[in-house]
C-alpha cells in the first residue's frame, strides 16, 4: 500500500511540474509571440501567454526570408540565437543562457565574413574581442574582462597583417565612443 501512495504522489508531482512548464512543439516558424524586459533579459511568451520553448523561427514578412532562429528555454533564449537580414544574409550568431549572452558571439559583413568575434560570460564581454575587415583581415582587437577593457591595450593591424599600434586603455578611454575606430586600422597611425 506504501509504495503505490508514493507512486501516485510522484505522479502528480510529474504532472504538476508538466503543467507548469508548457512546451511548445520544436521548430516552430512563426509563431505569434510577445517579449518584454524581465531583469534585464528578454522574456517571451507565445499568444497564450505560456513562455516559448524550443527553437522558434520568424520571418520577414514582405519577403519570408528568415529573420531569426533562437533556441528557447522557459521563456528565454538558450542556446545558439541567429539573426538575419531582410534578403537573409546572415548578421549574427550568438549563444545565450537563460537570456543573457554568454559564450561566442560572430557578427558578420553582408559578404558573410566577421566582423566582430567576442566572448561573453554572464552578459558581459570576457576575453579577446577581435576586429576583422570586409575581406577577413584582422584589423584590432581588445581584451575584456568581466566587461572592462583591461591589460592596457589594444592593438591595430594593417591591411599586410603587420602591427600598426597598440593603445592603451588610458587613450581608449578618452575616446569611448570610438574605440572600435581607434582600433582599427583606419585609426590606427603608422
Amino acid at each position: 500500500m506504501e509504495k503505490k501512495t508514493v507512486n501516485l504522489v510522484f505522479l502528480a508531482f510529474v504532472f504538476c511540474l508538466m503543467k507548469s512548464l508548457p512546451v511548445l512543439a520544436l521548430d516552430e516558424e512563426n509563431i505569434e509571440h510577445s517579449c518584454e524586459q524581465k531583469d534585464e533579459r528578454n522574456y517571451c511568451v507565445d499568444a497564450n501567454g505560456m513562455p516559448l520553448n524550443g527553437k522558434i523561427y520568424t520571418t520577414w514578412p514582405e519577403s519570408e526570408q528568415y529573420k531569426t532562429i533562437i533556441n528557447y528555454k522557459r521563456g528565454y533564449a538558450d542556446g545558439l540565437a541567429t539573426y538575419f537580414n531582410n534578403e537573409g544574409k546572415l548578421m549574427e550568431r550568438v549563444y545565450y543562457k537563460t537570456g543573457i549572452k554568454n559564450g561566442m558571439d560572430k557578427i558578420y559583413y553582408a559578404n558573410r565574413t566577421i566582423k566582430i568575434w567576442a566572448n561573453y560570460k554572464n552578459g558581459k564581454l570576457d576575453g579577446w574581442q577581435n576586429y576583422f575587415t570586409p575581406e577577413g583581415k584582422l584589423q584590432g582587437k581588445m581584451y575584456y574582462k568581466k566587461g572592462k577593457l583591461t591589460n592596457g591595450f589594444c592593438i591595430a593591424y594593417s591591411d599586410k597583417g603587420k602591427l600598426k599600434k597598440t593603445l592603451s586603455t588610458e587613450q581608449i578611454a578618452q575616446n569611448e565612443e570610438n574605440k572600435l575606430f581607434l582600433c582599427s586600422e583606419s585609426g590606427a597611425e603608422e
